[in-house]
């Protein structure tokens, strides 16, 4: 029995070196796997996707257990413009047992972002409804669920889920999902008004008033809506309480109202309006010229020049922005070289188009919301041919 304890010992010494080698072997492994993972980021960052996926791959390869490597992997494919790959990746990890609570979140949000970017809606639903219990806290699980339901065609459940985000999301995220309820809901109520549904933008309205930032919208919708049921009156009064400190909204209501106020016979009455709008420091170049070209067709050559003479100098009054009143001008000037000259160039008419920022969808009307990309705030006046914007 003694002679036994040798070879115990042995084996003993045996086994412990070969666990001692394993670790050593297994460290090392998920040291280079952590290296390539953490280059492969800094190539993300840096914009280089292909060189970002090649160090991820050699990342999972380094360390087949490994998480964050696959999540990442996922999360690049669908960035790429494979979402069904990238859902491929990422249902493999949601049936890890090893799982911990906050990589399962994660996982459960990429595999929601990959379905929706697939326009799989009730299986983005199924997945984010499973996860929604612990994700409240997480601004992606609320855009998703903005998206999803979205997609599904449930406008106020939409609304609802950005809503609700403002009392979920970290502090710093509010602004963006405060920003984002108000676009939304300011979309919907302009839609409504030029469609002529006037009992849903009431409620619609109803829904922002709280926030400051958006009475100059507000105003403009109500302006809109006046306008377009012919309430010349009342359109004005809304423009000259609510829209002269706000130009921007003013530039959209103008033309608007205007063509109410020639169809009914009161071109003149949008002077006065305009004229205390070009008074404002931040007031576009395009109101100086509107409201030159409305001297003209009034006859007043007089108030058209002394206008232009004031705004002399400024930047953003360009040959560009002030081409329709020069073409009125050359149209009935003697035969110069000037005028000869002017007939030569090709100047696109004005169209009142937006185009969104983001994917470059035009619409004939300003928009709060993009309904093919689902940003917010980006459009922004379309530049015509040749125009610079």
């Amino acid at each position: 029995m003694i002679s036994l304890i040798p070879w115990v010992l042995g084996l003993a010494v045996l086994v412990a070196s070969g666990l001692g080698l394993w670790a050593i072997f297994r460290v090392r492994s998920s040291s280079s796997g952590d290296d390539s993972y953490l280059e492969a980021l800094e190539f993300w960052i840096d914009s280089d996707l292909v060189a970002a996926e090649k160090l991820l791959r050699k990342a999972v390869q380094e360390d087949p257990d490994s998480i964050d490597p696959f999540l990442q992997l996922g999360n690049l494919l669908r960035a790429q413009g494979d979402p069904e790959r990238a859902a491929i990746l990422h249902r493999g990890l949601t049936v890890r047992g090893d799982l911990p609570r906050s990589k399962r979140i994660l996982v459960g949000l990429a595999l929601a972002e990959d379905l929706l970017a697939l326009d799989r809606f009730d299986d983005a639903k199924q997945t984010l409804d499973t996860i929604s219990s612990q994700a409240l806290g997480h601004r992606r699980y609320w855009k998703s669920r903005f998206h999803q339901h979205y997609g599904m065609g449930n406008l106020p459940e939409a609304a609802r889920s950005l809503k609700h985000s403002l009392k979920q999301v970290p502090v710093p995220d509010r602004p963006w999902f405060t920003a984002a309820y108000i676009s939304f809901q300011l979309d919907r109520a302009m839609e409504s008004a030029l469609a002529g549904d006037h009992a849903a933008v009431g409620p619609r309205l109803k829904d922002v008033t709280r926030f400051p930032e958006a009475r100059p919208r507000i105003n403009l919708v109500r302006a809109l809506m006046a306008a377009t049921s012919g309430d010349a009156t009342g359109a004005l009064a809304l423009g000259a309480e609510g829209l002269l400190d706000s130009p921007r909204e003013l530039a959209v209501f103008l033309p608007v109202l205007q063509n109410v106020l020639l169809e009914s016979g009161q071109y003149a009455r949008s002077i006065p309006l305009l004229e205390n709008a070009c008074q404002a420091e931040n007031a576009p170049a395009s109101l100086w010229v509107d409201l030159a070209l409305l001297y003209e067709k009034l006859d007043q050559r007089d108030s058209t020049l002394r206008l232009l003479e004031s705004k002399s100098g400024r930047s953003d009054f360009t040959p560009n922005v002030a081409a329709p009143i020069l073409r009125h001008l050359f149209s009935e000037g003697p035969d110069t070289d000037a005028r000869k000259v002017w007939d030569m160039l090709s100047i696109p008419p004005r169209e009142h188009l937006w185009i969104c920022s983001s994917c470059e969808v035009l619409s004939d009307r300003i928009r709060w919301f993009c309904p093919q990309c689902l940003d917010f705030d980006s459009y922004v006046p379309h530049a015509t041919p040749g125009e610079v914007s």
